[in-house]
């Protein structure tokens, strides 16, 4: 990174340490108020996770267990969906392999959450998000994140990771910042429709941290 880069995330994170403490300031005096206490501590997890996710733009380095990726990113989803208006959304961990240890100091959450809300997107009427992880040869991890959506259409299939590409009612950034992510990390990423009952399939495979640095430089 050039010391000008630098120097313009060194302004970024000085410019959402401001707006984080309007939203801090602001969730404080809601929680003067029980009824809005749940609303108040949801701001206040959403400001952490936005502090953590610029100090990461900064320093991508350092390591996470996928359960714990993974138990912050539906935290983040739950706190997203906290007014109550849209419908419920459930999520099914249960084929997930203790163990999994990822780099990329907050890369992966964010991956995370966006297929997620790309999933919620496309459910809404409700449903549940699948998520399962385990090891695979070449010292790598698959992480599998189903839904039960209407599937992919065939008009998008093709472009589905481009920037400003979207089957919702969405900027169409989400999947491609997932596909820059996998990408940089020396993964690969493969969407398709389920093969059994309704939905999408998005399938990353990467290396495990161990073996990460090594896929990175020969990629």
């Amino acid at each position: 990174m050039s010391p000008n880069d630098d120097l313009k995330l060194a302004g970024l994170a000085h410019d959402l340490n401001n707006i984080f403490q309007t939203l801090v300031d602001s969730a404080d005096l809601l929680s003067e108020d029980p009824r809005w206490a749940r609303v108040s501590a949801a701001i206040l997890r959403s400001v952490e996770r936005g502090k953590k996710i610029a100090e990461g733009l900064r320093d991508p380095g350092g390591s996470t267990p996928f359960g714990v990726i993974l138990a912050n990113a539906i935290v983040f989803v739950e706190d997203s969906q906290i007014s109550g208006r849209g419908a419920a959304i459930h999520f099914d961990c249960g084929d997930v392999e203790p163990g999994i240890e990822l780099g990329g100091n907050y890369a992966w959450e964010r991956v995370l959450i966006n297929l997620f809300l790309n999933s919620i997107r496309a459910m809404p009427e409700g449903g549940t998000i699948r998520v399962a992880a385990r090891y695979v040869e070449g010292g790598q991890a698959e992480i599998v994140v189903a839904d039960e959506g209407g599937g992919i259409a065939d008009a998008v299939r093709e472009h589905l990771f481009h920037a400003h590409v979207s089957g919702h009612a969405s900027t169409g950034l989400g999947l491609h910042i997932v596909e820059t992510i996998v990408h940089e990390h020396g993964g690969a990423i493969h969407a398709a429709n389920r093969s059994s009952g309704r939905g999408a399939e998005f399938t990353i495979r990467v290396p495990t941290l161990a073996n990460q640095s090594r896929a990175i430089i020969g990629a």
